[in-house]
């Protein structure tokens, strides 16, 4: 099982986001340019010897990986305020209320406009969303990685993973108009992999460039990569892409 995190420096950076570009594109949802042939080629149809399939004889190629095991998505939601969010003793919380909830229903998770839908729409075979208190996350992750079969690789959103378990790879997301960082991204500094400058059209070059000296002047010195997910895979995300199928070869 493939470990892929994707953490964020503050809320609204685009986590989701990146996260169910990652699907797409690792589970072959998506295309991706091929550098060498300057040709657009499926995911699905790369096979890692010359096969003969429906679409005739394909060569193995070098810079695209193909999907070997099915791709899910873990989504982690840490709740700050315990059972009791006023912290009072006004005795209306539930009485049954849970340190950690997994849920795996498709009823809640496959609700429109949720993260849980997106994950599932990007190319997730399965989706499982972790609700725990901060000091029972250890206890809840591993019980959610429990819900997984063992040949599912997993792209895991949320920052709280990293804290008590590794990665194969590790990813901040950063955005160039969002400049806090969270306390739970900071403690994260030696355990990034990649840095993502998630961006859109509007972003411009300046606010890029200063994004990637704020990042710096925190101590994040590893890669960075600038992504569009609006694109897809093509010619502008290939490197990071292609960066992160090579992190996984490794593994």
């Amino acid at each position: 099982m493939k470990k892929v995190v994707v953490a964020g420096t503050s809320s609204g950076v685009g986590k989701t986001t990146i996260a169910s570009f990652l699907l797409s594109s690792l589970s072959g949802r998506t295309q991706l340019f091929n550098k060498n042939s300057e040709k657009i080629v499926s995911h699905r149809r790369i096979l890692q010897h010359a096969a003969s399939t429906s679409y005739g004889a394909i060569e193995h190629s070098p810079d695209l990986f193909f999907p070997e095991s099915s791709w899910s998505a873990l989504k982690i939601t840490i709740r700050h305020e315990g059972s009791c969010p006023r912290h009072t003793d006004c005795h209306t919380c539930d009485d049954g209320y849970e340190p950690f909830t997994i849920v795996t229903s498709d009823s809640v998770l496959r609700e429109k406009g949720k993260d849980t839908d997106l994950l599932s729409r990007a190319g997730a075979c399965k989706v499982v969303w972790l609700q725990s208190d901060a000091n029972v996350e250890k206890a809840g992750i591993e019980a959610s990685l429990d819900c997984f079969d063992r040949e599912h690789n997993l792209v895991i959103e949320g920052n709280s993973f990293l804290r008590v378990q590794s990665a194969d790879v590790a990813i901040l997301v950063v955005s160039p108009t969002i400049d806090k960082i969270k306390r739970s991204a900071r403690l994260l500094l030696d355990k990034i992999d990649f840095v993502v400058i998630n961006i859109h059209k509007n972003h411009t070059a300046k606010e890029i460039d200063g994004c990637k000296e704020k990042m710096f002047a925190f101590g994040f010195n590893v890669p960075f990569y600038i992504v569009n997910p609006c694109l897809g895979t093509k010619h502008f995300n290939q490197g990071f892409i292609e960066k992160m199928q090579d992190a996984l070869l490794c593994t």
